[in-house]
């Protein structure tokens, strides 16, 4: 009974620290959190330097600047993970990257959609799976289930594509140059998991063949990776964020992770229209009034607008984010904490 009792306590030990090694800075599930700042319009950005409102969440020297292709996301040694945020949420909105990934075995490459509750919206590359694209989705951190992926093909290697993610209340659509691919609906998820919360905007890669990733890891990923084969380089061209909804800043007025909680402050949750209102940055780049977006041709300088006149199992960039629901991982621990008073009790 005691050596039953100890295998159990182990195993729920391993499942709390694998959890530990990710998660989110605060979620409003959990705890009040501060408020999210608004996108409230429309960002653009032509890759020939950094991208203004972006930070490196991880390898900052791994990101490239100056090709004529764009920027280059670049993974060249073990641990190596390129990974941008935007400073801004959006509330319902759009986000397209023209992008060509990285090759090799184990590489992944990644936009993402992500809130601070760990609702998630991504397209996913495969370095070893050159004719495809992944999409996936993730609501509240729940991965009790990984039913939620789509494989479409794609010649992703071959030549720069526009994904997207159009993301509403009523539906999800992905789309591969300016193409419907796929489409979710709410009352296609199994509860209430549709991603339905404020999202940052996020770009990265990383090797999920990394020898030292756990075994299920590095075959999902098509790994092991090579490192002596790289550097294995993503290459970013273009990045296009629309909010659909207006504010200076966006709050959860209660800990439910459903969107009728979320608030606007100074506007209203998909207020945008036609008409949205002017983004919430600061740039010493020129405004531009176009309202759409286009691939941009290879070799440009670089530039950003914000305009305001028209509104896998893994779906992990290698950060600090969690995919656990908060109150699956409060079970974990509790259940620890049962296990190690019965064998105390037995032994």
């Amino acid at each position: 009974m005691r050596a039953t009792v100890f295998q159990f306590v182990t195993a729920a030990l391993f499942a709390a620290l694998t959890n530990a090694q990710t998660y989110t800075n605060c979620n409003p599930m959990l705890k009040t959190c501060p408020p999210d700042p608004a996108l409230s319009g429309i960002y653009q950005h032509t890759y020939g330097g950094e991208a203004p409102n972006f930070k490196y969440l991880t390898s900052q020297a791994s990101v490239k600047y100056g090709g004529k292709d764009g920027a280059v996301f670049r993974i060249a040694k073990p641990k190596d993970a390129p990974t941008i945020i935007s400073s801004f949420y959006i509330m319902w909105g759009r986000y397209e990257v023209v992008l060509k990934p990285a090759p090799g075995a184990g590489i992944v490459s990644s936009i993402v959609l992500q809130s601070d509750d760990l609702d998630e919206i991504d397209w996913e590359w495969l370095g070893g799976k050159t004719a495809e694209a992944q999409s996936n989705y993730f609501g509240k951190g729940n991965t009790a289930t990984y039913d939620r992926g789509a494989v479409h093909p794609v010649d992703s290697q071959a030549r720069f594509h526009k994904y997207a993610i159009d993301w509403t209340a009523e539906k999800i659509d992905w789309l591969i140059d300016d193409v419907v691919v796929r489409t979710l609906t709410p009352n296609q998820v199994k509860g209430d998991f549709y991603p339905q919360t404020p999202m940052t905007a996020r770009i990265g890669s990383w090797a999920g063949g990394d020898p030292d990733n756990e075994q299920g890891v590095i075959n999902w990923s098509g790994g092991p990776t090579d490192f002596t084969k790289g550097p294995f380089d993503m290459v970013v061209q273009s990045i296009y964020v629309r909010d659909y909804s207006t504010g200076k800043e966006y709050t959860y007025s209660d800990k439910s992770g459903s969107s009728s909680s979320i608030k606007s402050n100074g506007g209203s949750i998909m207020g945008g229209g036609t008409n949205p209102g002017t983004p919430n940055l600061s740039s010493s780049s020129s405004s531009s009034s176009s309202s759409s977006s286009s691939a941009p041709s290879s070799g440009s300088s670089g530039s950003t607008s914000f305009t305001f006149n028209a509104p896998s199992n893994s779906g992990r960039i290698a950060s600090a984010t969690s995919k656990n629901h908060p109150k699956i991982t409060l079970a974990v621990l509790a259940a620890i904490f049962i296990a190690i008073f019965i064998a105390i009790s037995f032994h």
